[in-house]
């Protein structure tokens, strides 16, 4: 996970050096468009910092003389010049911007942003209540419209940022009100966060640019690589009289009109172009009837079912008196160069496996559907098992699958919308010219229904019968959207969501799923620095021994309280440290401190202690090594420890995941195989790895009293445990009536909340004390900790 944060860093470092360096022509166009961007908000910047040195100076000026009238003609300067500069520049484009340009820009917003500083260093101490918050008011908002105006050019928002934060922050932290110095932490965080929203803005604005500029690149290339056709094409010279026909004849110009020779004459050039003409057959009298030269007039034509293409290039031919009576010229045959600026067009703007839109042309498709204000739906649809196709029959197969998935999309979508292949699997239909509001979103849902049942019917290829499945998400725009990209997001979200809830289905964007989203983008961000903010904790279930009644272990269960959103469920921050790879330092520090307590703190002596692992963290090939580790630097006894695991590490890769269970085995530590029976099947390796432990999911307990079906399942995996010389426990104990029917079954432990609830260390000690095991059946003389 380090190595990844360190090459993204790496990356965005290199981003940003090679915008601020860099002096070939490619960089100078993109710094450009940089500078213009903020160059267009110029003057509204401006006028926002001067109206809010206007407030400051009015709530302020009764008490602050001649220094702050300074502070306020200055910063007018600054906002005078900055106008004036961005007046200079209008009507004239920005082609290019030095590497110079660019670094006066951050100078610029460096040294405004130190003329706002001087507001809160100088007046702020000593400012009334009232004073404090409008400047705390204009420093927020000021801090974020600027760091967002200044997103183009990542150093000048960064430096305004600093110096902003900076500035504010030893205003607060200097103030005796205690509130003050807690608003200071909190712009600790805030200050940072614009920060990377600004840098994220500029990377992803950055690559938009350098995939526009490399598509134009490649344009001008094939073109200049086409441009000797038009050297090497075949001319031929022309003449017509007043009356428009033809004066003079050759067999180059037959040949070019697509004549038998001898067939030109007599031929009214003028209205046999009008007459053959596929394009606008008013176009060669237009430019006669100017009585101007002309130069490369093209004329589509088709003669015989032939299409072929001329360009006409012509002059009047005078009297001496500078009457026109005829008209001389050549004409050259561009057929080949226009079918390879056709070409050129379909290759830039098409998949070259599929014959589909690419995700260029479908951006581009999008957009020009937002500006003509109509309705539409984007369908994102990945393929669900392709990858497992492609892995394991080869490319070629799967080339073909995807052929024939672009074939079926089409057939279903018909004519009237756009399908494209975005790349890899992963395909777009952009419904269009859609009916109206009322009646287009049960046929977006009747479209991406037909999509799903078509792409989960078998592919035949190459004699094979081959399911492929697919999943879909939907985003919807109305007259008025804009954002391409956010549609794009949205429907991304949408997919993503169909996938989890199963594949093999379609699911439309809701606000709902992009509030998760925003959340789980924050959590994730959140949760890279929850262990350096102390935010986690560990708490403690206790196993009970059933035929005893002694406490036997306890389960270690990881807590994060956020400071803003409160207590979060590990339910919720646990995957998301999975998906984001950071599930290897959470585990890590559950393991650190788990064996550290078990060894020092009083409320664990004599108890085994149990910790979750993830299946990702045992694929790392370094983990036994890290728990053997953790063991010699606690001195926590091997056998005091269990690892928890799921049967879902056998899902990929499960010799080598035997082999990092031997690998703990020979250390001494103990390994439970946790929710037995709910996930993939692993009875086959419970002949293969001796597990001491089995634990039977809660899901099961709950059933068991009222389901003979259940009770069943449960004497099952009791028996069998019981018969391959390992124990059970049993979770979600919540009745008296689940522990009687366990204890009669045999079970080994129980944990639940009929038992404890999850508890500190404190609780753990108190519930110790009170825990009596002549008394647990009846429970009446217990206070389970955490209730």
């Amino acid at each position: 996970m380090l190595f990844k944060l360190l090459a993204d860093y790496k990356q965005l470092w290199a981003g940003i050096s090679s915008m601020y360096q860099d002096e070939d022509a490619q960089a100078g166009k993109i710094r450009a468009e940089h500078l213009s961007a903020v160059m267009r908000l110029t003057p509204y910047a401006m006028a926002a910092n001067v109206g809010s040195a206007l407030l400051v100076l009015w709530a302020l000026h009764r008490q602050h003389g001649p220094g702050l009238y300074l502070w306020f003609l200055a910063l007018v300067a600054v906002a005078v010049a900055a106008v004036h500069r961005w007046a200079q520049h209008q009507g004239k484009p920005l082609h290019t911007a030095s590497v110079h340009a660019v670094r006066r820009a951050t100078l610029q917003a460096s040294a405004l942003a130190c003329l706002w500083s001087l507001l809160p260093i100088c007046w702020f101490s000593t400012a009334s209540p009232g004073q404090q918050l409008v400047i705390a008011t204009l420093f927020t908002g000021m801090l974020s419209a600027g760091t967002f105006v200044l997103n183009p050019l990542p150093k000048a928002s960064v430096a305004y940022a600093c110096i902003f934060s900076a500035a504010a922050w030893w205003a607060l932290w200097s103030s005796t009100d205690p509130m003050m110095a807690s608003v200071a932490v909190l712009l600790g965080f805030y200050a940072p966060m614009n920060v990377v929203g600004a840098l994220s803005t500029w990377r992803k604005a950055t690559a938009l640019l350098i995939s526009r500029s490399e598509a134009l690149r490649q344009e001008q290339l094939l073109a200049v690589m086409f441009q000797d056709f038009e050297q090497s094409a075949n001319e031929a010279l022309w003449e017509i009289g007043a009356d428009g026909r033809l004066a003079q004849t050759s067999a180059r110009l037959s040949s070019l009109l697509r004549l038998p020779n001898g067939h030109v004459t007599d031929i009214a050039l003028p209205q046999w172009i009008a007459q053959h003409c596929t394009s606008d057959p008013t176009a060669f009298a237009q430019a006669l009837h100017k009585q101007a030269p002309f130069h490369s007039l093209p004329i589509a034509l088709n003669v015989n079912g032939e299409p072929f293409h001329l360009a006409f290039t012509g002059k009047p031919i005078k009297d001496e008196w500078g009457h026109i009576y005829g008209w001389r010229g050549v004409a050259a045959d561009k057929t080949s160069i226009v079918q390879a600026q056709e070409q050129l067009e379909r290759l830039a703007h098409s998949d070259s496996l599929t014959q589909l839109a690419n995700r260029f042309f479908m951006h581009h498709a999008i957009a020009q559907e937002m500006r003509a204000h109509r309705h539409g739906a984007l369908l994102l649809i990945d393929l669900d098992y392709f990858k497992s196709i492609n892995d394991s029959l080869g490319h070629s197969v799967g080339d073909a699958v995807l052929q024939k998935v672009a074939q079926r999309l089409q057939s279903i979508t018909g004519t009237e919308h756009l399908v494209a292949r975005l790349g890899g699997d992963e395909f777009a239909v952009l419904l269009r010219h859609s009916p109206e509001a009322a009646d287009f979103l049960p046929y977006v849902q009747e479209q991406a229904h037909a999509l799903v049942n078509a792409l989960n019917q078998p592919l035949s290829v190459d004699g094979r019968r081959l399911r492929i499945g697919a999943s879909v998400g939907v985003a919807l725009f109305e007259p008025g959207a804009t954002d391409v990209d956010a549609l794009l997001v949205q429907a991304d979200t949408a997919l993503y969501e169909a996938k989890d809830q199963g594949r093999g289905r379609y699911t439309a964007y809701t606000l709902q799923m992009g509030e998760r989203t925003q959340r789980n983008a924050r959590l994730e961000n959140d949760l890279r620095e929850a262990i350096q903010r102390q935010e986690l904790s560990l708490h403690w279930q206790p196993l009970i021994d059933i035929e005893s009644g002694q406490i036997a272990g306890v389960e270690a269960l990881l807590r994060w309280q956020h400071p803003t959103l409160g207590s979060i469920c590990p339910a919720e921050f646990i995957g998301i440290a999975e998906q984001s790879g950071a599930i290897d330092a959470l585990g890590d520090w559950v393991l650190r401190n788990a064996c550290d307590a078990a060894v020092r703190e009083p409320a664990l002596k004599g108890l085994d202690v149990s910790i979750n692992v993830s299946t990702l963290q045992l694929r790392e090939a370094d983990f036994v090594s890290q728990v053997q580790a953790t063991l010699e630097r606690s001195g926590l006894p091997p056998q005091r420890l269990a690892l928890e695991i799921t049967e879902s590490i056998f899902i990929e890769d499960a010799p080598r995941a035997l082999q990092q269970l031997h690998g703990l085995q020979a250390l001494g530590v103990r390994i439970a195989l946790d929710d037995f029976g709910t996930g993939y099947s692993s009875l086959s390796y419970l002949s293969q790895f001796p597990f001491h432990t089995l634990k039977i999911d809660r899901s099961f307990v709950q059933k068991a009293v009222e389901q003979t079906c259940g009770q069943t399942i449960v004497r099952s995996i009791v028996q069998m445990a019981s018969a391959l010389g390992m124990r059970t426990v049993a979770e979600g104990v919540e009745t008296q009536a689940q522990w009687d029917m366990l204890s009669s079954m045999g079970a080994t432990q129980a944990q639940g909340y009929l038992l404890s609830r999850p508890c500190t260390l404190q609780g753990l000690q108190q519930f110790r004390g009170q825990w009596r095991a002549n008394e647990h059946l009846g429970m009446s003389c217990i206070t389970p900790c955490g209730l």
